[in-house]
Formats: structure tokens, C-alpha cells, sequence
């Protein structure tokens, strides 16, 4: 269809052939992607320039594990999309997704235009759900943690920042006879800790009390859910969720100290 529509105009407008033939090129271009443009070259809200960048962070976890997509995997992103998107548009996106396992792409250049464009909100509920993709199996690889620290930094997401939303719901542990250090083999595991507390409101356990509450209150206003409504009801339960882990790691903390 495209291709005709291509012909017809080319050779109107130039009056030649050759602008014909250039209409027919185009139009063929357009008639084979447009499973692509479903997504891509549509004009986008915001919550679907949100979805479009999710699935190109999604392709590069998935294929720094273990170079495919698992079950586990696509049924993470199959029902994180039919919540958000509803089962057409999500038998679309997951239709994109399949394509896109099968390129490459600039991650970071990509990360770098999403990071410009969003609110420091939108690059954590990003972050967030690369950190649960990534856990679908029980445990994230040393590899798929620093691609999505390669994604954050893209994103211009400060390390702290990065860690205190990895303390949320990660610690570490290394699988080589318990050594406290990185490796290849190394597997990030859901683990509560004092310090994973402190890391979360971004200070240090030698900080008083007022600088407690003080750092409390900075990082309520940056998960707070109400700064991701425009995203949708679902990424803002998200974003409920992750608020919620804030305020159990001030609660321990102000336990801990008898903070009242």
C-alpha cells in the first residue's frame, strides 16, 4: 500500500521518474516496518515514550545474562505491559520486543536522550523495573546488574541514587565460598540489613538524628508515587511499593536510635 501511495506521489511532485521510483524505495521502507511503527513512529504521550525506552533497556538485560530472553523474563514484561497497556497494544509491544531481541542498539546514547527528557521520577521507576526484570529467576547475575548500572549512568542517575534504590530490595552475596568481593560469579539476593537501611536515605550510620530525618524527607519527595501519575494508575503502585520500602528503612533506623 505504501509503496503505490510512495509511486504516485514521487512521480507527482518531482514529474519524473526517478522521483517516482524514490516514492516506491520509500514507501516499501514503510510497508516493512510497520509492526515497528505501531510503537515507534507513532505520536507519543509521555507514558508511551516510557514504554518504547523499557523495551530497549529490556533487550540489553536480558541478553547480558544470558543472551536470550527466558520465560520468566517475558512473562515479567507480558504482565507488567497488560497492566499498563491493555492485551492489544501489549500483543504489539511484545511483537517489537521479539524483533528488537534480534538487534543491536547504542544503550547508552539511547539512555542518554531518555535521561534528557525525563524527570529524575521517571528514570527511577525505570531503574526500578530493569532491578525486577532482572530478579525474575530469584537472583540477579553480577552481569545484569552492571548493565542496568551502565543504564543508569546513561540516564544520568547519580550512583548514590543507584545504590539506595538497589538497597531497596537487594544486598549481595558472592557465590564463591562466601568472599566479600565482586566477581563474575557474584549474585545479588533479596537481604535486609541495618546498612541497606542507611543507604536507602543515602547517609552514612554516623549521621545525627536531625540529618536522619532531614535526608528522609529529600528522598520522599523523590519516590513519592504522586510524581509518577502521569504514568498510570499501575506505574504508580509501582512507585507505592517503592515508597513503602523508604519508610520501613526509616522506621528500622528510627527504632534503632529511638527516633521518635
Amino acid at each position: 500500500m505504501f509503496r503505490l501511495i510512495g509511486l504516485i506521489l514521487g512521480w507527482i511532485i518531482s514529474g519524473s521518474f526517478w522521483g517516482g521510483l524514490l516514492g516506491f524505495i520509500i514507501g516499501g521502507f514503510l510497508d516493512s516496518s510497520r509492526k515497528t511503527r505501531i510503537i515507534f513512529n507513532r505520536r507519543t504521550t509521555s507514558r508511551d515514550d516510557f514504554i518504547k525506552n523499557l523495551l530497549v533497556f529490556t533487550t540489553a538485560v536480558v541478553k547480558s545474562d544470558n543472551g536470550k530472553m527466558v520465560r520468566s523474563e517475558l512473562d515479567f514484561v507480558r504482565a507488567y505491559l497488560l497492566r499498563i497497556l491493555g492485551f492489544e497494544r501489549t500483543q504489539e509491544a511484545l511483537l517489537v520486543l521479539r524483533d528488537m531481541l534480534n538487534e543491536e542498539y547504542d544503550i547508552y546514547s539511547i539512555a542518554q536522550d531518555f535521561g534528557r527528557k525525563a524527570s529524575i521520577h521517571e528514570k527511577l521507576m525505570m531503574l526500578q523495573f530493569l532491578f525486577g526484570l532482572a530478579a525474575t529467576d530469584g537472583s540477579v547475575a553480577h552481569s545484569e546488574m552492571e548493565t542496568i548500572r551502565f543504564i543508569s549512568r546513561g540516564m544520568g542517575i547519580s550512583d548514590r541514587d543507584f545504590e539506595s534504590l538497589k538497597a531497596m530490595f537487594f544486598g549481595w552475596q558472592s557465590n564463591v565460598g562466601g568472599s566479600d568481593y565482586y566477581s563474575s560469579s557474584t549474585n545479588y539476593r533479596q537481604t535486609q540489613t541495618l546498612e541497606n537501611d542507611y543507604k536507602v536515605l543515602e547517609i552514612d550510620s554516623s549521621a545525627t538524628d536531625d540529618e536522619v530525618k532531614k535526608a528522609y524527607r529529600k528522598q520522599a519527595m523523590k519516590h513519592h508515587p504522586d510524581k509518577v501519575n502521569h504514568l498510570g494508575d499501575e506505574i504508580r503502585k509501582a512507585a507505592e511499593e517503592r515508597f513503602a520500602k523508604l519508610n520501613e528503612a526509616y522506621e528500622r533506623i528510627k527504632k534503632i536510635r529511638g527516633i521518635n
